[in-house]
This record gives structure tokens, C-alpha cells and sequence, in this order.
């Protein structure tokens, strides 16, 4: 339930308090925490999420919900088809190397409008295409594969993801490197609510 404490938790620690919020939130016991006027107020001083997650735009996949936290507890970046670029990098450094962040989390989802517009083969229009040449990748890689192609992809576009942000010098691979941060790629299911790590 997030960071009350100056103490931040390890990375494990980090994740499996992501997975308890999870848990939660499918069973349909959230607490809403660190939403009350007080909390806010202690903000002010600064902040301590104790993990940053690299989400899809969709409106349907809000991580602060997903995971049953609040206000400080994570740190969001978020855009179409949880794809990195250098401007989303530097945010995820910043958590990382300024803010002590222990555990970053790339998550996909089911039904991905992003990633299956890539899929589909379809012209993309303006800026939207620019999202094609992180995505097709992972499309080429999943493609005659069983199960849907859209998930499928959007699971290795995860997988893709995590793997190039840990072994992004010298700021990410550094701290994985040493102990201090952990990348992990997840997925999340629109229909169950439930987050899986791949």
C-alpha cells in the first residue's frame, strides 16, 4: 500500500507489493490509499513511489488503479503501446537514479489499439505511425504464433522493453547492475483485471 515510511522497499519487496494491489483490485477489496487530505499535504515534501511503471495510453489500463495505490506510491509514464523512446527513457532515469525508485514495470495489455493497428497491417496516419518502428518488431517476432497476435505481440513488446531499459547505459544497466534496481515486463488482462509477469 505504498511508501509511508523514508524507508523505501527493495525491488522484490516493491513487486510484490504491486502484486498484493493487484490482488485487491481484482477481488475487489481496494483500499484507495494515500488519497486523504493529510497525505497530500505530505507530498508537498516530496516524492517516494516505490515503483515506476511504463504503461499503455489506453484509458482502460490506469496503473494507480490496477495496482490499488496512491497519491506518491508510482511513478507513471505512460504512452501508446508502452513503447520506449528517449524522452520516456529519461523520465524512467529520473525515477530510477534521482528518485531511488527500486522496481520498474513494463505492462502490456489485452487488446492493445496500438499494437494491433501495427498488427493489422494498416496505413497509420500522421504521428501515429511513428509508434510502427518500436512495435513491428515485436509483431514480426509473434506472428504464426498460437493465440492472438495483437496480445501476443503486445506481451513481447513488454518483453522487448524491459530488456532494452535494463541494459540501457549507463543510468538503468548501472543500477541493475548493481542490485539497486530490478525491470520486470507484466501484462494485463482488460476482462480479468489481473496482472500477469512475463
Amino acid at each position: 500500500m505504498g511508501v509511508v515510511s523514508s524507508v523505501m522497499p527493495n525491488s522484490d519487496q516493491a513487486l510484490a507489493m504491486l502484486m498484493e494491489g493487484n490482488r485487491r483490485f481484482v477481488n475487489t477489496q481496494a483500499t484507495h490509499p494515500h488519497q486523504d487530505p493529510e497525505y497530500r499535504i505530505t507530498l508537498g515534501g516530496g516524492q517516494m513511489p516505490f515503483a515506476a511503471i511504463l504503461a499503455c495510453a489506453d484509458s482502460r489500463v490506469p496503473p494507480e488503479v490496477v495496482f490499488d495505490e496512491g497519491l506518491g506510491d508510482l511513478f507513471v509514464v505512460r504512452v501508446a503501446g508502452n513503447i520506449i523512446n528517449d524522452q520516456l527513457l529519461g523520465s524512467l532515469e529520473y525515477a530510477a537514479a534521482h528518485l531511488n525508485t527500486p522496481l520498474i514495470m513494463v505492462m502490456g495489455h489485452t487488446r492493445c489499439g496500438a499494437i494491433g493497428a501495427v498488427a493489422s497491417g494498416a496505413e497509420l496516419e500522421g504521428h501515429i505511425a511513428s509508434l510502427a518502428p518500436a512495435i513491428q518488431p515485436a509483431v514480426d517476432k509473434v506472428r504464426g504464433r498460437e493465440g492472438d497476435l495483437t496480445d501476443n505481440a503486445a506481451k513481447e513488446v513488454a518483453r522487448m522493453t524491459a530488456d532494452e531499459l535494463r541494459n540501457s547505459e549507463p543510468v538503468l544497466a548501472g543500477l541493475v547492475k548493481a542490485g539497486k534496481l530490478k525491470v520486470v515486463p507484466a501484462f494485463y488482462d482488460l476482462e480479468t483485471g489481473v496482472v500477469e509477469l512475463l
